[in-house]
């Protein structure tokens, strides 16, 4: 047996679960009236089974085989059609009878012990992959050896996670009607919490469908009007590009062969004009290649750029299908993308991955897997990372996966649960396997989680009142958005949070300094009640003479609960700085609102390095101006500060309004590098600067060490390019 071969089974198998399952399963229905003999339960089964009738072709070959046991091609035959209509304990039950004939039934073995898996049946599904490894002695030993591993694995993570039991936090619930039908539902896209689009064969053919939540209750899925007519075809597999300016999906064909339906489809994009769409495109031949599959677009935004990652069969994978990406520039109005690649070994395998969805909030991809430690057969996973760069794919555990298939996770916009869909049994709602609908989930601790604590003066450590307490959720791209504010009048603050979130809390009050710190609640599970005590120290306890800095105050920017990040600027989220709306009362991160002296500072560059920087009118004391190139910080500034060609770092320590370079405050950090200072001309200010670091990774470890042994516990680091300030790093 060779590894091409292997590949093309579960390839083939691959095929009839993903993009669309497009054929109608019939019912099977009991046959009436004399009694058949075996010969003619065969040939009915045979012309059965040539027109894709497998559920009746199956039951026809099962009471042949009753008949004439003898004849174990008729018990294979039957659990090859249970198999290709995902009834796995009939499956099992009729390739029991030749689990162990290979040489007739190449990997029936591993096929059968598969069965038993996706059955829930772990116990025994290891013992049969551990006996069907012993005999096998194929060319390809060494690739199967390592593909029955995966799947022991898969059934002792299933054992432990049953014995856990499911994870409390997570429901799922079936759709129920007049959503899930006895057709396949699948590709589920919430454009809202209330709002559901997916795709379902419930038609002559696989269709876009939309429905709405009304008092709890979904409508009857409807054909979107404005959507563009698509005649004959299925189309399917919907997504929205972030802007909603795009809608990708897939045009597919149905076509039979030797091993059962496949279906072949092309990813299409159509442009919102106005409340209509224009008319669909076919993405270029690089993109759908000729002779392979391409299927579930999910797009992303990068800033200026667009990524499509997407599923394929192509040539140059890993093995089965395989998650790719592409790009493009937003910038432009065509559709061409750049050559795909492949996301990598760390997603892909030997099996099959498919239906990417990335969460640009967490930076995580979703994506189902069978090559993957699975505990029945797709699986749903989850990596952190982007593009062809991941870390370790986990798996989601119970109940979102099962012993069945389950894949095409997908969160709502608010992010407290979603959909998937799985071809698993779930009480009376639905009892059978052989086909796909779409389940809800929602995300709940055990118990509501908060954030609790007082308002503390700092040397009396009594509580204070009247101070303003915010709850800030913080981004993995660096923003924040208010989560909510509250004025404590009696000096305890508490708010609910959301598990898996990253938080800030930030008090201040009139006439102290501001207070904050920072908390995860990754750990819900076992914990509920997070919080530390806020200590604002009064200001009238700092001198306030020439040469005392004070710290900065809290940044009073926020993003509110509508805005999606950097809308505010078309830039790579690693290119955005954080804009700031400081008030009379309040100062921002780079500065405070009271007047300065100019600075004083370090010689100017070389001749030499200014022949490579742009040209700039330098005093006859060797000051110029210099203006910031961020939107949210232009200021003009008078330096002496050194200039280098290229890209380095600074440090920056404080904004004052009278700087006194021998002050003892700075003498700790001066041996990591020379002080310079920028004086802010409208804000009359002078920020106080640690220089340089030609590296990221040196001005982050300075950082760390900076914050630690000097009062500048709020330091952080500003990238120049050029000479000039580009945009704040930390």
């Amino acid at each position: 047996m060779s590894k091409i071969r292997l590949k093309s089974n579960i390839m083939s198998r691959a095929l009839l679960l993903i993009a669309s399952l497009l054929w109608i399963l019939p019912v099977l229905q009991a046959q009436q009236g004399e009694k058949m003999s075996w010969r003619k339960h065969f040939k009915l089964a045979e012309k059965l089974y040539e027109k894709s009738q497998y559920a009746d072709a199956a039951w026809h070959y099962r009471e042949a085989f009753k008949q004439k046991t003898r004849r174990k091609e008729l018990a294979y035959k039957a659990g090859e059609c249970y198999f290709i209509i995902r009834d796995y304990h009939n499956a099992a039950e009729m390739w029991q009878h030749v689990k162990d004939q290979e040489k007739l039934y190449p990997l029936i073995g591993l096929k059968y012990a598969r069965m038993l898996k996706q059955d829930g049946r772990y116990e025994e599904a290891m013992e049969a992959f551990g006996e069907f490894l012993q005999r096998y002695e194929g060319d390809d030993k060494a690739v199967v050896t390592d593909i029955v591993q995966t799947e022991i694995k898969g059934c002792e993570l299933a054992l432990e996670l049953k014995a856990k039991g499911p994870d409390p936090s997570v429901t799922v619930e079936h759709l129920g009607e007049p959503v899930n039908t006895p057709e396949t539902e699948f590709a589920p896209l919430p454009v809202s919490d209330d709002v559901l689009y997916f795709s379902s064969t419930v038609g002559t053919r696989a269709e876009i469908y939309r429905t709405q939540k009304v008092n709890g209750r979904w409508t009857k899925p409807v054909v979107p009007q404005s959507f563009p007519e698509i005649r004959d075809d299925h189309y399917c597999n919907g997504t929205l590009s972030p802007d909603q300016k795009r809608f990708y999906f897939t045009i597919c064909k149905s076509v039979e062969s030797w091993g059962g339906l496949t279906t072949r489809c092309e990813i299409y994009v159509t442009q919102r004009v106005g409340n209509a769409w224009s008319t669909p495109e076919r993405l270029r031949d690089y993109i759908n290649q000729p002779e392979a599959t391409t299927t579930h677009p999910c797009v992303v935004h990068d800033g200026n750029t667009e990524i499509l990652y997407f599923a394929s069969n192509r040539e140059g994978g890993k093995g089965g299908m395989d998650i790719w990406y592409a790009t493009r520039d937003l910038r432009s109005n065509d559709i061409d993308f750049s050559y795909p690649i492949n996301a990598g070994s760390d997603i892909n395998t030997m099996g099959d991955e498919i239906t990417p969805w990335y969460d640009s909030r967490t930076g995580q991809l979703y994506f189902a897997s069978n090559g993957h430690v699975s505990i029945g057969g797709l699986d749903i996973f989850r990596a952190k990372g982007a593009k062809s760069h991941w870390e370790q794919p986990q798996n989601m555990g119970i109940p979102l996966n099962s012993p069945a298939d389950d894949f095409f996770y997908i969160e709502l916009p608010s992010g407290k649960g979603g959909y998937l869909v799985s071809n698993r049994t779930f009480d009376v709602e639905k009892i059978t396997t052989t086909h796909e609908d779409l389940f809800a989930f929602s995300k709940k601790p055990k118990a509501a989680l908060v954030a609790k604590g007082e308002i503390l003066e700092k040397n009396s450590e009594e509580r204070l009142t009247g101070a303003v307490v915010r709850l800030y959720a913080l981004n993995d791209d660096g923003t924040r958005r208010l989560v909510a504010s509250i004025t404590s009048e009696n000096g305890y603050y508490r708010f609910d949070v959301e598990p898996e979130q990253h938080y800030r809390i930030e008090a201040e009050a009139e006439g102290y300094l501001p207070a904050s710190y920072e908390f995860s609640t990754d750990d819900y599970i076992t914990f509920t009640e997070y919080g530390a005590p806020l200590y604002l120290e009064a200001l009238e306890a700092i001198p306030d003479e020439p040469g005392t800095e004070l710290p900065p105050a809290i940044d009073t920017h926020v993003h509110q609960p509508d805005e999606p990040p950097h809308a505010h600027e078309e830039m790579p989220a690693e290119e955005v700085e954080e804009p700031v709306r400081p008030s009379q009362s309040e100062t921002t991160d780079d500065e405070q609102e009271t007047g300065a002296a100019p600075p004083a500072d370090s010689p100017s560059a070389t001749e030499s390095d200014e022949d490579m920087l742009p040209s700039i009118a330098v005093g006859e004391d060797g000051t110029y101006i210099m203006r910031g190139r961020s939107k949210y910080d232009n200021y003009e500034v008078l330096t002496r500060a050194r200039r280098f060609p290229g890209t380095y770092y600074k440090i920056q320590l404080i904004a004052v309004k009278h700087f006194d370079p021998d002050h003892p405050r700075y003498e700790p950090v001066k041996e990591w590098g020379e002080l310079e200072t920028e004086y802010i001309i409208e804000k009359k200010l002078t920020r106080v600067l640690l220089a340089r670091f030609f590296s990221l990774e040196e001005a982050q470890a300075v950082l760390e060490e900076v914050r630690k042994v000097s009062p500048f516990e709020r330091a952080f680091i500003v990238e120049y390019e050029d000479g000039e300030r580009v945009r704040r790093v930390r």
